[in-house]
C-alpha cells in the first residue's frame, strides 16, 4: 500500500502537464502512486500521459473516462486511490519535490487527519504567497477557510469515515466539500511553508465569466441543507451566514457580472442577491461582517441593491 495517492484531473490542460507530472514523479517521498485521470479531454494530454505511464510504470497510473466535470474526476480518484494519505494536485498547477515528504512526515509525526500549508500565486512574471489561516477550531474554519483542495494532505480512513462525495452537477466542488467537512474538525495541522504553485492561466476554470457561475448557488444551498439535515445549522448559523454573505457579495459577484450575455449577467446577479436576501434577511447584522477587518468586509458591510446594482456595472467595465 503506497503512503500517499495524489489524484491528478486533467481536462484542457496539455500545455502544464509536463510540469505538474514532473513535480510529482520528482517526490523525495519515494512510495506514492499519481492517480492521472483524463476526463475525455479534446487535447493530446493522453499522449503525455502514456509517456509517464512508460517511464515511471511503478508510480503513475492512468485513467480515461467519460466526461464529466472535475468533481466527478475527483469520485473516482477517491474510489481508486489506496495510499494511506490523499492529495489533490491539479493538472495545470505543480508542487515543490518535498511537499509529500514534508506534509506526510508531519501527518505522522502529529497523527494528524488532515495537514495544511501555505501556497503561492503564480503569475507569469511573479508569484505570491498565500499564508493559510491557521484556524483552531470548526468555527474559524468556515470563515476562514480559503475552499481549495489542493493544499492539504488527508488520512485516507478520515475521508472515508465523513463519507462526503463531490457534487457533480456543479464547479465550486471544493467549496462544499470542505464547508462539509468543517463540523468534524480534528486533528489538522498547519504547515507554515508554501509547497503549490497555484498557476494563474486566463482560460482557467475559475477566471471563466460565464453563466455557470451562478452554480455557487447549488453549492450554498447544499451545505445549508447540510448541516440542517445533521443538526449543526443552529451551532453555526452566523459562520453559515458569513459563507452566504462572502460567497454572494464576493468573486462569484464580480464574475457574473462580466458575463458578455446580458440575459445570462442579469440572471445570475439576480440569483446571487436573492439567495442570499431569502436565506438571511438580516445579513448585514452577521457580527463577522461587523468585526472583520478588510476592504471587502467594508464593502459587503455598505452594500444594498443600487450599490450592488452599481458595482456590476462598474466591474463590467474593468
Amino acid at each position: 500500500m503506497p503512503k500517499v495517492s495524489v489524484i491528478v484531473p486533467v481536462y484542457n490542460v496539455e500545455k502544464y502537464l509536463e510540469k505538474c507530472l514532473d513535480s510529482l514523479v520528482n517526490q523525495t517521498l519515494q512510495d506514492i502512486e499519481i492517480l492521472v485521470i483524463n476526463d475525455s479531454t479534446p487535447d493530446n494530454a493522453q499522449m503525455i500521459i502514456d509517456r509517464y505511464v512508460n517511464t515511471y510504470p511503478s508510480v503513475v497510473r492512468s485513467f480515461l473516462k467519460p466526461n464529466g466535470g472535475i468533481a466527478s474526476v475527483r469520485n473516482f480518484g477517491l474510489s481508486r486511490a489506496q495510499g494511506d494519505y490523499i492529495a489533490f494536485v491539479d493538472g495545470d498547477d505543480y508542487v515543490d519535490v518535498d511537499m509529500l515528504q514534508t506534509l506526510y512526515n508531519e501527518a505522522i509525526k502529529n497523527d494528524a487527519n488532515v495537514v495544511v500549508s501555505d501556497f503561492y500565486f503564480t503569475y507569469e512574471h511573479k508569484e505570491t504567497v498565500y499564508k493559510e489561516y491557521p484556524y483552531q477550531n470548526t468555527k474559524e474554519m468556515i470563515v476562514n477557510l480559503f475552499a481549495v483542495l489542493w493544499n492539504k494532505l488527508y488520512k485516507r480512513t478520515y475521508l472515508e469515515s465523513l463519507g462526503l462525495t463531490f457534487i457533480e452537477s456543479s464547479r465550486f466542488e471544493d467549496v462544499s466539500y470542505l464547508m462539509r467537512m468543517a463540523p468534524y474538525y480534528d486533528k489538522f495541522y498547519f504547515v507554515s511553508r508554501p509547497f503549490v504553485h497555484y498557476v494563474q492561466r486566463a482560460s482557467s476554470i475559475t477566471a471563466s465569466h460565464n453563466y455557470k457561475v451562478k452554480d455557487i448557488i447549488i453549492v450554498l444551498n447544499d451545505i445549508l441543507k447540510y448541516y440542517n439535515e445533521k443538526g449543526f445549522y443552529q451551532t453555526y448559523r452566523d459562520e453559515i451566514e458569513y459563507v452566504f454573505i462572502r460567497f454572494t457579495l464576493g468573486q462569484p459577484f464580480r464574475s457574473s457580472s462580466k458575463i458578455a450575455n446580458k440575459k445570462d449577467r442579469i440572471y445570475s446577479l439576480d440569483l446571487l442577491w436573492s439567495t442570499l436576501n431569502s436565506n438571511f434577511p438580516q445579513w448585514r447584522k452577521n457580527p463577522y461582517l461587523r468585526t472583520l477587518p478588510g476592504l471587502k468586509n467594508k464593502y459587503f458591510r455598505i452594500v444594498n441593491k443600487s450599490i450592488y446594482n452599481l458595482s456590476s456595472l462598474i466591474f463590467r467595465m474593468l
